[in-house]
């Protein structure tokens, strides 16, 4: 429709092309049930992206997002608590109208390296024995990436170089790469106390023949690693009536080894720079979701409910999200939304395989957002 109003005021007008701008902003609040097993705080995170309209086939996106993780007390049987996490991302990209039915689009995002520690189990070898020991694991991660797609427009009514109705088909494929940096800042002693980084690294120096120096300093020293991840996505929309529209998607995820090895709350906070903030949220890195919607559209007023089920790589569970998102058209130029999402995820026990032990208890975990959202044209 906007290609036709643009048409109609040039014919009308006698006037250049009017292009069309925006600004879109989302504030959003990630709240979670605070339990013994898993304490944490309320996330933060803001969205803002500016479209630019080229000309009548191209479009400019640009972007950003920050996200903000609180830190929280150590969990039940955890020395460690989590510390707080700042997640900066910027979102480049733009999108072609190739024909009146087919638009492809390319993004690309990266997110510049951010921090934070938490308590974490590591095996050290003596002997033929492994011993499991409580740490503190510091991590910084970064990512990049880019995502490419085309939505087709199927059936409905061509009138001045636009398509009216029809049946929207979107297909995508995308690609992520992060880079994972961890090193122990501290290990629990045999008495229950902990002992920090730079505490063994001194007796390590004025006693560089101990034994337990030899066995701590590949943790001390730390590593680095990267992780690909590769994504299909599909999604129909079909209209059914003159207001309403059932909706369809399903993403299946790749990797190119076992995603458990990397730090995943930069990957949740990555995946702020692309989406929506209301939408679903995963704990862990996902090997495939699938997701039905509903949009009902009433005068002015949109309503959007929604559900999706992910399920998480590597046996680690799945997670049910149900969602609803109201708009209210203001007028031509302005956008208001309000969003929530509820979220349950039910987590399968992890056992280190040198070990042994569980890592990590099975769990049921309840968490949810709130996002406001604004767009306005010019």
């Amino acid at each position: 429709m906007t290609r036709v109003r643009r048409l109609l005021l040039l014919l009308l007008l006698g006037a250049r092309p009017v292009l069309a701008h925006s600004v879109t902003n989302e504030l959003a609040l990630g709240l979670g049930a605070d339990t013994p097993d898993h304490p944490h705080g309320t996330q933060v995170a803001d969205q803002l992206t500016f479209r630019f309209d080229l000309n009548d086939d191209w479009t400019l996106k640009i972007g950003g997002a920050y996200t903000y993780d609180p830190a929280s007390a150590p969990a039940t049987g955890a020395t460690f608590g989590t510390s707080s996490a700042q997640v900066v991302n910027a979102l480049a990209g733009v999108d072609w109208d190739f024909t009146p039915r087919i638009n492809l689009y390319l993004d690309a995002f990266v997110s510049p390296r951010s921090s934070q520690s938490f308590d974490s189990v590591v095996t050290v070898p003596i002997g033929p024995v492994v011993i499991p020991v409580d740490s503190l694991l510091d991590n910084a991660t970064s990512s990049l990436g880019m995502t490419a797609g085309a939505t087709f427009t199927i059936g409905g009514a061509e009138f001045l170089d636009s398509v009216v109705g029809g049946t929207l088909l979107d297909v995508s494929a995308g690609w992520t790469l992060l880079s994972t940096q961890q090193r122990v800042g501290a290990f629990v002693d045999r008495t229950g106390k902990p002992v920090s980084r730079s505490t063994i690294e001194a007796y390590c120096r004025a006693v560089p023949r101990a034994a337990g120096c030899r066995l701590l300093a590949p943790y001390l020293r730390g590593g680095e690693d990267t992780l690909n991840q590769f994504s299909l996505g599909a999604g129909l929309l079909q209209p059914v009536g003159g207001s309403t529209q059932l909706g369809l998607a399903g993403s299946l995820y790749l990797y190119d080894k076992d995603p458990t090895t990397a730090a995943f709350f930069t990957f949740r906070a990555a995946q702020a720079a692309t989406g929506s903030l209301g939408a679903g949220f995963p704990l862990l890195p996902p090997s495939w979701s699938v997701s039905p919607s509903l949009q009902q559209d009433v005068g002015s007023w949109s309503f959007v409910p929604w559900y999706e089920f992910i399920g998480y790589a590597s046996d680690l569970g799945q997670a049910h999200v149900v969602g609803l998102r109201v708009s209210l058209r203001v007028d031509a130029n302005w956008t208001l939304w309000v969003s929530g999402t509820a979220q349950w995820d039910l987590l399968a026990a992890s056992v280190d395989e040198r070990s042994g032990r569980v890592a990590v208890a099975a769990s049921t975990m309840t968490s949810g957002r709130v996002a406001l959202g604004v767009r306005a044209r010019f």
